[in-house]
């Protein structure tokens, strides 16, 4: 027994689950010993025994070390010491931030105050003169992190803010300007401060979306069956978590015991509770927000919970950087440099000619520098992204950056799927009208309706399935499928009973030529189905034919018709892109408002990436002009948005210029598209075009006001009536106003820019991750080795 591999791993695999309780084995033949590594949360040293010890030929197994408990600290305390040691290490960097940026550096606020006791230097009396010296210590107190900061940046030959604002200030020392020199250290530290400050309600609403993920857990302990707070990190699948009232739920799981609600709106955006309770799906980051306590199983680890995923994306968001965004970086880029030149050639040539006419070149050559500082221009736009993307997410919409936030924005056309976005992708069988009882019953439909379908995805299946159980059909176990396979935008196939299935719409049936074959009173059937709006569906069976026709209907979304008349009054083109039939396609398109103009049927999914590349390349209306690459973002381009929630939509999500998934659909679509409806309510959808609208708008402004401000300093300058402080004051006002003008995109409050009256729509749940991505999270970090042997 001891001595046999293979049977030790059939035993292994039988009685233990890889993903959350055993991770491998090692055998010592030569002394009969076993060692076993396992996570002792789910799977204790004395279970693995008694399973051993259960097998056939009557061997009992001994537990010589177990790894949970010979470790001189229990894994329990070890685990609640660990959710202890945080919660001291994030006090104390909470407050540490907290100070960072509600307060200036004291070095700062010492400059200030020996700046201001400078400028009375500025009254021209004999006494008050000799405070100019007092500038020297400000600048002393505020000029060391700018100056090394411009070093380091100089070392890579390159310019940035800090160097400018260091040649300032050294130029204006070497004038014995040490007020002014004193200033320029100042306000541009303050500006710092400020920028901060400005921009803190936008980056604390991305940063509120990090801190979804909660840090706590009420770990079940198996050994003593008592309750223990840990960190959600480490708590691994398939273990059991209690979530008080008010509690957060730590990671994605199925609740087995208790009912409550739940409050999603951290995920959906969406405030109104959920009722939950054995057996339904719960996701990490949501709120017990009920009277009753919750037990839940774990389906996924914290790290791979659809928190810790929508937390993933909303970093990478911040990462993507837009068109708009790369454009003023570039023109910043080669804008500075071309500046500093023209203020070295002011500060130098004009001592030729004289000192006076020297030092008066040199002072405005400084106050060039000053307004060469790109600071305020270079912030106008992402602050404005900052601000979307917060906005977005704090509703419901996860935009995966803001150059999908802008090109959204941007939208003239949008390509629609039906089933699961204009419609609830709820179905129910209406119809099922078999062609021949006598060769082919009812009860025979159902069955390999059933067993077709209880693999597919489509919404249509789970109608048929819900219907085989609502009629009470059973599957006898020796009805099995074998070569099941999908056929893209037409349906299933398979082999029961040695015999080909096939199960699809008609375009399915055309191909394969037995459709006319069907009675003419049923194809009159079928007709009037079309009239409905529903999806029809056939199946045959080899050397029978098509066997039965069905109709499964799907209901319009509530907001549907609203939004998609908005949408055409914003000058947006919308048009339904679906693999129904046409007069199925049509009658629901009336119903939300679409012409028969606007609705695309029949389509595979190879054709439907065939239109919207179509539409892609088409010239936009009055687009008959080149321009250059820096105001090429604000040419009339025609930019193509897909709408959709399927496996087979995932190639037109990757095609349109913004693709869009509905978060109640497939995962695939989720990961392969550039927006995320959370709680897949359309009006989302115009919330996100209208909100790229007036991030784009606060970007022009930004960039227009910024270069005005510059070109005023900038004439005062040359014309001799601009102080080297009010240069550098206009500058950080300047990025002052275009930071709190793009504040102004963020909502009031929490739901301000939630759409009213949305009517709540099945709210998504991504699917527990793959074994491969559980198993090295859970028993990489829990597991322990524990040694067995034959007595």
């Amino acid at each position: 027994f001891w001595c046999d591999v293979e049977r030790m791993n059939n035993i292994m695999k039988v009685n233990f689950d890889s993903r959350t309780e055993l991770g491998s084995f090692s055998m010592d033949i030569t002394k009969d010993t076993l060692m076993v590594l396992h996570n002792p949360n789910t799977l204790s040293a004395s279970q693995i025994a008694a399973v051993l010890s259960q097998q056939e030929g009557n061997v009992k197994a001994k537990c010589v070390l177990d790894g949970g408990k010979s470790t001189k600290t229990n894994y329990y305390d070890q685990l609640k010491q660990d959710a202890k040691d945080q919660d001291s290490s994030k006090n104390a960097e909470k407050t540490e931030r907290a100070m960072s940026y509600k307060y200036p550096r004291p070095t700062v606020i010492m400059s200030g105050i020996l700046w201001i006791v400078s400028m009375l230097s500025l009254v021209g009396d004999e006494p008050w003169e000799h405070l100019k010296w007092v500038g020297l210590a400000s600048v002393a107190f505020g000029l060391p992190p700018i100056a090394i900061r411009a070093l380091r940046t100089m070392k890579r030959f390159q310019f940035d803010d800090n160097s400018l604002m260091f040649f300032a200030s050294v130029g204006a020392l070497a004038l014995g300007e040490f007020a002014e020199a004193a200033a320029v250290v100042f306000l541009f530290a303050l500006s710092e401060w400020l920028e901060v400050r400005a921009t803190t309600r936008a980056r604390e609403t991305l940063k509120a979306m990090v801190n979804l993920k909660p840090d706590k857990a009420q770990l079940f302990n198996p050994e003593n069956k008592e309750l223990i707070e840990v960190l959600s990190s480490a708590v691994p699948v398939g273990a059991l978590v209690a979530v008080k009232t008010g509690a957060q739920i730590p990671c994605d799981g199925i609740v087995v015991e208790g009912e409550s609600t739940v409050d999603e709106s951290s995920l959906t955006g969406e405030s109104k509770p959920i009722r939950k309770g054995p057996r339904d799906i719960v996701s990490g980051g949501t709120l017990n927000s009920g009277a009753t306590q919750l037990m839940v199983c774990t389906t996924a680890s914290a790290e791979n919970s659809a928190v810790s995923r929508l937390i993933r994306l909303v970093e990478e968001a911040q990462a993507n950087r837009s068109e708009t965004e790369r454009i003023v970086d570039e023109f910043a880029k080669y804008y500075t440099p071309m500046v500093v030149l023209a203020a070295l050639l002011m500060c130098t040539i004009p001592w030729a000619v004289g000192t006076d006419v020297g030092r008066q070149w040199t002072h405005n050559g400084l106050i060039l520098i000053v307004v060469a500082c790109p600071c305020g221009l270079i912030i106008s736009t992402p602050v404005c992204y900052v601000a979307g993307l917060a906005a977005t997410a704090q509703n419901g919409v996860l935009i995966k950056g803001g150059a999908y936030l802008e090109a959204v924005g941007r939208t003239t056309h949008i390509c629609m799927d039906k089933t699961g976005t204009l419609t609830n992708g709820e179905f129910a069988l209406l119809h099922l009208k078999p062609v021949n009882t006598d060769t082919f019953s009812k009860t025979h439909i159902l069955q390999h309706l059933a067993l077709m379908e209880e693999r597919s995805s489509h919404p249509v299946a789970s109608a048929i399935l819900q219907r085989a159980s609502n009629e009470g059909v059973k599957i006898s176990a020796e009805m099995t499928v074998k070569k099941h396979t999908l056929l893209a935008g037409e349906g299933v196939t398979g082999v029961i009973d040695n015999k080909d299935v096939y199960v699809g719409n008609e375009r399915l049936f055309e191909r394969l030529g037995v459709l006319s074959d069907l009675p003419e009173p049923l194809k009159k059937e079928v007709e009037s189905w079309k009239q409905l709006g529903g999806t029809i569906g056939f199946m045959s069976v080899q050397d029978l034919g098509i066997v039965c026709a069905f109709c499964a209907a799907d209901g319009v979304r509530p907001e549907s018709a609203v939004v998609v008349d908005h949408l055409k009054k914003r000058g947006v083109g919308i048009t339904m892109l679906t693999g129904d039939n046409h007069d199925a396609a049509v009658a629901l398109g009336k119903q939300v408002g679409l012409s028969v103009d606007e609705i695309k049927s029949k389509l595979l999914p190879e054709e439907k990436l065939q239109h919207i590349e179509s539409l892609i390349e088409a010239p936009a209306v009055g687009d008959d002009r080149e321009s250059s690459s820096v105001f090429q973002c604000r040419k009339r381009r025609k930019v193509v948005l897909f709408c959709g929630d399927g496996v087979n939509d995932a190639p037109a999500l990757a095609a349109a210029n913004v693709g869009i998934a509905m978060g109640a659909g497939a995962t695939l679509a989720m990961e392969t598209a550039d927006i995320t409806l959370l709680d897949s309510n359309l009006e989302k959808l115009e919330y996100s075009i209208r909100l790229g609208r007036q991030v784009i708008n606060k970007i022009w402004q930004n960039v227009v006001f910024s270069i005005a401000v510059k070109l005023v300093v900038l004439v005062f300058a040359v014309s001799g009536n601009a102080r080297l402080w009010a240069a550098i004051a206009s500058d950080v006002g300047a990025m002052i106003l275009v930071t709190l003008n793009a504040m102004m995109i963020l909502p009031r409050t929490s739901r301000e820019a939630e759409p009213h009256d949305s009517p709540k729509i099945k709210s998504a749940v991504p699917p527990p991750p793959n074994e491969s991505d559980v198993f090295p999270t859970t028993l990489s970090e829990n597991a322990t080795s524990t040694l067995f042997e034959a007595p």
